[in-house]
């Protein structure tokens, strides 16, 4: 499916459009402004606050590969361990700014629109690239690259034309106040990346981009990066649950649970995981979901399990209402009766 200039400017406007993203960025410009604004302190506080802002840009991007919208950043994204992949676009982007810089030194400033516009031109892959993969050392394979530009073709060139604008608008507006600007520039990054997501889901990329045999991960690493972006979930899950939020802990969870590429194994993972907290509560809300996907799966065994495991931690647990039937007659085909009769009280 070919991007269409519609398109483009949706999600040129998408940091806009979304509330989530906006009050995102929104707070990304206090702590920039604050930490230009305070001293060395401030450079602690950069330390902690650029790293994390870079990586909500590379999340954006693969969030609009996928067609949803980007995830409020967690307490995760200002560290400077795990998923540092998420930061790798970091290092092209300096490369192009310092022949840019360079080229303009040697060969005067209009010379220095060569390497910036091979930037602008290039960059969109190399991103497209790494949150397909979440590897830096694919994302700047030329086959990747070429397979990447042909498998988008004209849509392509929505996502240089975003980076050509994210670098002159902010140029232009140079009249308006200091905080202004760093709005302009932290949206229109956004901005960009958001597109340069759109370019990939257009071309349906995400699951066509494929690595050369030379380069596919074995099975331990990929089951090593699947536990590690459940744990990160589930940490931000845990996060918002002991702040009060326990419905927004477990709609981020809900949220991955639709994106992981192992979902069976993912509900029994989040599950077991989410008994050892120190509030049961949230993993049994868990669970009767969990429940109702084994019972419409046909899988009575693990269904049973599941239920004797809860009723051991709460008795009073019982299966969402419109589960109940389902799980009664899962039940009696385990040869539980009493079960089944305990789940029948509960009409």
């Amino acid at each position: 499916m070919t991007m269409s200039p519609r398109d483009f400017f949706r999600e040129l406007a998408y940091p806009a459009g979304s509330s989530s993203t906006l009050i995102a960025l929104a707070t990304f410009v206090l702590l920039i402004l604050l930490a230009m604004k305070a001293g060395m302190l401030g450079v602690w506080l950069a330390i902690a606050v650029v790293p994390a802002y870079l990586r909500y840009l590379t999340m954006i991007s693969e969030a609009r590969a996928s067609g949803r919208d980007a995830s409020p950043p967690g307490g995760e994204y200002f560290t400077l361990v795990g998923n540092a992949w998420t930061l790798f676009p970091v290092i092209p982007v300096l490369l192009f700014g310092w022949l840019s810089v360079e080229t303009a030194q040697r060969l005067g400033p209009a010379a220095a629109l060569v390497p910036a516009l091979l930037g602008a031109a290039v960059l969109p892959a190399v991103i497209g690239v790494l949150v397909i993969t979440h590897s830096p050392l694919q994302s700047i394979d030329p086959r990747a690259i070429v397979r990447f530009v042909r498998g988008c073709g004209v849509s392509y060139g929505y996502a240089p034309l975003a980076a050509v604008l994210v670098v002159a608008l902010p140029m232009m507006l140079d009249f308006l106040p200091a905080w202004a600007t760093s709005l302009l520039e932290v949206y229109f990054l956004a901005a960009f990346f958001a597109v340069v997501g759109a370019v990939t889901r257009s071309a349906g990329l995400v699951d066509e981009v494929a690595l050369p045999d030379d380069a596919a991960p074995d099975t331990d690493e990929l089951r090593a990066a699947e536990v590690a972006d459940r744990t990160r979930v589930l940490n931000h899950a845990y996060g918002l649950a002991s702040r009060g939020n326990r419905d927004g802990g477990l709609e981020h969870i809900y949220t991955a649970l639709r994106d992981d590429p192992d979902a069976d194994e993912a509900w029994r993972w989040y599950f077991a995981q989410m008994l050892k907290w120190e509030d049961n509560y949230p993993g049994l809300l868990l669970a009767q979901q969990y429940l109702g996907r084994l019972l419409a799966q046909g899988d009575d065994v693990n269904a049973v399990k599941l239920m004797l495991r809860c009723g051991l931690i709460d008795k009073a647990f019982r299966p969402l209402s419109a589960d109940l039937p389902r799980a009664i007659a899962a039940a009696q085909a385990c040869n539980n009766p009493e079960l089944a009769e305990a789940l029948s009280r509960r009409r």
